[in-house]
């Protein structure tokens, strides 16, 4: 069996949920703070602290069958002893605007991811869906090298393809894509140029490829397994296996009204329902196994599944 880091994971987390997870080989899921109660890409300060308070509390119910993660050491603690690793993130910048050494506050409280743009550009970083996508902000290499310094992971996976590149670039550590695929496959907005993969592979990073449909194709058909394997093939050719993890954007137990903003923007994230590739825990553990008979080594999908976000996180949060 596989063992699983999930690079992005918007299922309700329960005490069910967390078994079944445990049971199938997922070991890590990175989890949306700002999303908790429901879905605020744009939150304010008052309400991105009300959500991290809401899911810390969430968390201390749970605190048997879970472990949220600090340092390097918390993700081999939590597998000794039978926990789900949770990586707190926002898919967004918490709105402290120019005050950055606030973030730190958020580092104390147990974030350690943090995307500098999402679909929307603002004060840092161009989002997916701009057009033009200006690029890094002076204040966003600010936000760079704060995050750098605070050991916080930088996460891109809705930033605009510009702003993507300049932040690896301007990184001192590997960047990641926690959840995206590759726009040569399926040119949706939210997906990831070759020029970003190769500026990923320069700075050691990881993108999470995705299962959420209209990422895997955008004609509405339900996508396959060969559908989802076209992106892992692509990665793969363009920068190796060793930059591959999955951020599969499971979304068990929600309903569709937490959804309603993002189904606005049918031009990036297609219309409900979405019917994923990979429908379910155990299917997932079936998608990687056939993984080798597409040209990967049992190593290379070790590292897909979870050894290659480990090795980043590792690094990052030590």
């Amino acid at each position: 069996m596989y063992r699983f880091f999930d690079g992005l994971n918007g299922s309700r987390i329960t005490r069910d949920y967390v078994a079944q997870a445990l049971a199938h080989g997922v070991e890590v899921v990175h989890v949306t703070v700002n999303n908790f109660t429901f879905v605020r890409p744009y939150p304010t300060l008052r309400e991105s602290l009300n959500e991290l308070a809401a899911i810390r509390a969430h968390y201390d119910t749970l605190s048997d069958v879970t472990r949220i993660v600090q340092t390097a050491q918390d993700f081999e603690a939590a597998r000794e002893s039978g926990k789900l690793a949770v990586v707190l993130g926002y898919q967004n910048v918490p709105p402290v605007e120019a005050d950055l050494r606030i973030l730190e506050l958020f580092h104390d409280l147990g974030v350690r991811c943090i995307q500098i743009a999402h679909n929307n550009g603002g004060p840092y970083a161009g989002g997916c869906a701009d057009r033009p996508d200006a690029g890094l902000t002076p204040l966003g290499r600010d936000l760079i090298a704060e995050l750098n310094r605070l050991r916080i992971v930088i996460d891109v996976s809705h930033t605009g393809d510009r702003s993507s590149i300049e932040a690896a670039e301007a990184s001192r550590a590997p960047v990641c894509a926690t959840h995206a695929n590759a726009f040569a496959i399926c040119p949706n907005l939210r997906n990831k140029s070759d020029a970003f993969l190769d500026a990923l592979k320069a700075k050691g990073g990881v993108i999470g490829l995705c299962y959420l449909t209209p990422l895997v194709r955008m004609d509405g058909a339900k996508p396959t397994h060969e559908d989802l394997a076209a992106h892992f093939i692509h990665v793969r050719e363009r920068i190796g296996a060793s930059h591959i993890g999955i951020g599969s954007d499971f979304i068990e137990g929600q309903p569709p009204e937490r959804y309603a903003e993002f189904l606005r923007k049918p031009e990036v994230y297609g219309t409900w329902p979405w019917r994923f590739p990979v429908v379910d825990l155990a299917d997932q553990q079936a998608f990687l196994a056939s993984l080798p008979a597409r040209g990967f080594g049992e190593s290379d999908v070790a590292g897909v599944a979870g050894a290659n976000f480990l090795r980043v996180f590792k690094q990052i949060l030590h």
